[in-house]
């Protein structure tokens, strides 16, 4: 590299110089790149980056110090605690999967109050009227009717199930959207659960 200093393969002399690059207070604790950039105008060694990147992460007060580049998160509002079994639960689809039977998917159905999973084979392209028949034929019968129900499948499908489950049995609807923060994050652990056991 033209121009700069070859720093030979010597620990304690490196760290000084990365040491004089950073901790002077007339420096002041630069930040990776502005850190990079000062070394580079008259050192080089093969690794100098990673060296650097050990360096900062290395500093208690960079890491105390560090800036958020991101926008503040809103705050969480989180979902009531059902008050007993099978009063509020959350629906969702895995799919699609390799075929089975003719069926490619399972519909997932948690109690939200004991954490009971039902499973049942379906189709990826099942309509929200497909899934409606299927809460009534395998969970309804068992479980009853829930006060609540808690969904990101998308406002058309949930539209759709809800009107036809809640005309026919006269559920209260909660409605969520995807990567919503008051969605219920249960769902997707348990989904993670299935996809891994599958």
């Amino acid at each position: 590299m033209e121009g700069r200093i070859y720093v030979p393969n010597n620990k304690g002399l490196r760290k000084e110089i990365l040491k004089e690059h950073h901790d002077p207070a007339d420096i002041g604790h630069p930040g990776q790149l502005r850190m990079m950039d000062l070394l580079k105008r008259t050192y080089w060694w093969p690794g100098l980056k990673e060296d650097v990147k050990k360096y900062i992460q290395g500093c208690f007060k960079c890491q105390q110090n560090k800036f958020q580049h991101q926008k503040k998160t809103g705050e969480l509002h989180p979902l009531e605690i059902p008050q007993g079994p099978w009063q509020e639960i959350s629906i969702d689809i895995i799919g699609p999967l390799p075929k089975s039977n003719g069926m490619d998917a399972i519909v997932v159905i948690i109690d939200r109050f004991t954490k009971m999973v039902r499973l049942k084979a379906t189709m990826t392209n099942v309509s929200s009227e497909g899934i409606a028949k299927i809460y009534r034929d395998d969970i309804w019968k068992l479980h009853g009717i829930p006060r609540k129900i808690l969904s990101d499948r998308g406002p058309q499908f949930v539209s759709k199930f809800m009107e036809e489950l809640t005309k026919a049995l006269g559920t209260k609807r909660q409605l969520s959207t995807a990567y919503h923060p008051q969605t219920d994050g249960q769902m997707k652990r348990i989904n993670q659960e299935i996809e891994t056991f599958l």
